[in-house]
């Protein structure tokens, strides 16, 4: 009985660190870390500048973000960290308590991926190339932390239910 209380603890502790065993990931996507922090960093730095932004969102652009920026550079419309900063600027020039910043390495592939998926979106043969993504992003391997939701469909994380958690009423 001791050995299945042990052994129960240690598969939690590993569920809640990160996934498969890599403390402080929030995702793998073909065995390449995303970290918590990249996540939080990212979601802190975007949020002044884009509504509505979650670390739930913003991990699910950084999995798709490698596969979508080289799809960008193989069509000739690819977009660099320069061209990421600058238009983070431009917004951020429009909101006062913003103004011009330095922006993170994840913060940068975020918006590497809305620009690339806006050009990709604008190319005449812009349906082929989404079906090629697609199929792109399902033949990741991709592990998400259960913190952050469960991977749907191969491409969608989806936020975790928790039934024993139960949402505040208005009143």
């Amino acid at each position: 009985m001791r050995g299945l209380v042990v052994g129960g603890a240690l598969v939690a502790v590993t569920v809640l660190a990160g996934c498969s065993g890599q403390p402080g990931a929030a995702a793998l996507v073909d065995g390449t870390a995303i970290s918590v922090a990249d996540v939080q960093t990212a979601t802190t730095e975007l949020a002044p500048l884009y509504q509505g932004v979650t670390p739930a969102a913003v991990l699910q652009v950084l999995v798709h973000e490698r596969a979508t920026t080289a799809v960008a550079s193989e069509q000739g419309v690819g977009v660099n960290d320069q061209q990421a900063a600058d238009a983070l600027n431009a917004i951020g020039a429009q909101l006062p308590a913003v103004g011009e910043r330095t922006y993170s390495a994840p913060t940068l592939a975020v918006e590497r991926y809305l620009m690339a998926n806006t050009l990709l979106q604008g190319l005449e043969t812009a349906d082929a190339i989404g079906t090629e993504l697609q199929e792109r992003i399902a033949a990741q391997k991709v592990e998400i932390s259960p913190r952050f939701g469960t991977l749907a469909d191969g491409a969608t994380i989806t936020d975790t239910v928790h039934p024993w958690l139960v949402a505040p009423t208005a009143g």
